[in-house]
């Protein structure tokens, strides 16, 4: 798909706020400059997913119209967007086919037969409000040689892959889209899971390839991307995240919500330890508020359990409780919180640390906006995950679907 001057816009929907950004890069390889960043609170939304569209679809034209405003002349023509919420899950299929050819070297038609043989594996299980909105070979099979990345050309009688594919529940997928559309925007170039666009902003090839997992930690949902071999081998998005710990600490300590988020992001590392009196935090210049850390302790801390206990199981589902070098990178405005990073290393006996939002300047070192850069760097060509599907096969039925939105 042809930018004009090279320039993208990435749409961030999100349960806290809709972000936008317009990136551009002028030669390849460059690092992508920042032109105009939009933020404003999101409403409509509930646990990733779109409630209210026509309150959604307001929220993303303000963003539009501030971006398109800053960068005039030029005019944001495609918009890469995120997709959230627990309905996104991953499941893992297989394709086999004869090669075709006579010379018995496997052809790119051969690969794209393969990889459709392995998502009609996957779409046997699913419902019929559910579609695959990827595939991630994770190998190729040549007449029993396994382990394989490229294999246009090798020559064999059997040709095998062993693929990811991320699901969705379609409704909620064609109300995301039709909701864009109806903000003024003029093409949706693509949707990307939001922690698999976190992921892409954060992480080196290097760190793919040695194994790690991505937490981004949001405000109503906590997605995980986790890779192998260069590999994404598993995806999921949990429907808990950060505004849960605050509304539980609100609820413990009868405080506002909005004194409630001023508590955990001061004291929000007592959570992690066992520090139990009275502190006060300035409510405005005449009035305090004090409490009791004890209690907020208590509901943090089941809170901050329950969001970990279920990135436990899905890495068990994933088989990398452990054997991931390259450790856990946390990202997200939940990576926020004070005390998270040895919290995780303890928890998950592995390396962690907050993830460093790559190849981008002129964007304020903030991890919220994660996703955001993810978008921008699938729009600019970067960041990608290499065994994606995207660009050929059922990947472009997805683009066309979202075409027919245009006025």
């Amino acid at each position: 798909m042809v930018r004009t001057h090279n320039i993208v816009g990435a749409i961030d929907i999100g349960s806290g706020y809709i972000k936008g950004m317009v990136a551009q890069r002028k030669k390849e390889g460059e690092v992508a400059a920042v032109l105009s960043v939009a933020s404003v609170v999101s409403d409509g939304i509930k646990r990733g997913v779109v409630i209210d569209s026509d309150v959604v679809s307001d929220k993303v034209n303000q963003v539009l119209t501030k971006l398109n405003a800053e960068v005039r002349p030029y005019r944001i023509r495609d918009v890469f967007i995120n997709i959230g919420g627990a309905h996104i899950k991953s499941r893992f299929g297989h394709g086999a086919v004869a090669i075709s050819r006579a010379d018995q070297k496997v052809s790119p038609d051969d690969v794209e037969r393969v990889v459709e043989e392995a998502k009609a594996d996957v779409l046997s299980e699913l419902t019929s409000n559910q579609e695959i909105l990827d595939v991630f070979p994770k190998e190729f099979i040549v007449d029993s040689e396994d382990g394989l990345k490229d294999v246009i050309g090798m020559k064999g009688i059997k040709l095998e892959t062993n693929a990811l594919a991320v699901c969705v529940f379609s409704p909620y997928l064609n109300k995301l889209a039709e909701t864009v559309m109806a903000s003024g925007a003029e093409r949706i170039a693509e949707v990307i899971p939001s922690p698999l666009a976190s992921a892409n902003a954060l992480l080196s090839p290097q760190q793919k390839e040695l194994g790690t997992a991505v937490i981004d930690f949001g405000a109503e949902t906590t997605g995980l991307a986790v890779f192998e071999d260069g590999n994404l081998i598993h995806l999921a998005c949990l429907p808990v995240g950060s505004a849960h710990i605050t509304r539980d600490i609100a609820i413990a300590l009868q405080a506002d919500i909005a004194v409630a988020e001023e508590i955990k992001k001061k004291f929000g590392a007592y959570i992690f330890q066992n520090k139990t009196k009275k502190e006060k935090i300035s409510i405005n210049k005449e009035e305090e508020f004090v409490f009791d850390t004890k209690k907020m302790i208590k509901a943090g801390r089941a809170r901050v359990a329950e969001i970990f206990n279920l990135i436990n199981k899905e890495l068990k589902i994933a088989g990398k409780q452990e054997g991931l070098p390259a450790g856990v990178i946390l990202t997200g405005g939940g990576s926020k919180l004070p005390g998270i990073i040895n919290f995780v290393k303890s928890e998950f006996k592995l390396p962690a640390r907050k993830g460093v939002i790559r190849n981008f300047f002129g964007l304020d070192d903030d991890l919220s906006s994660s996703v955001l850069c993810g978008l921008a760097s699938a729009g600019l060509g970067e960041g990608g995950t290499e065994s994606s599907f995207l660009s050929s096969g059922f990947g472009l039925t997805i683009k066309r679907m979202f075409r027919i939105f245009i006025p």
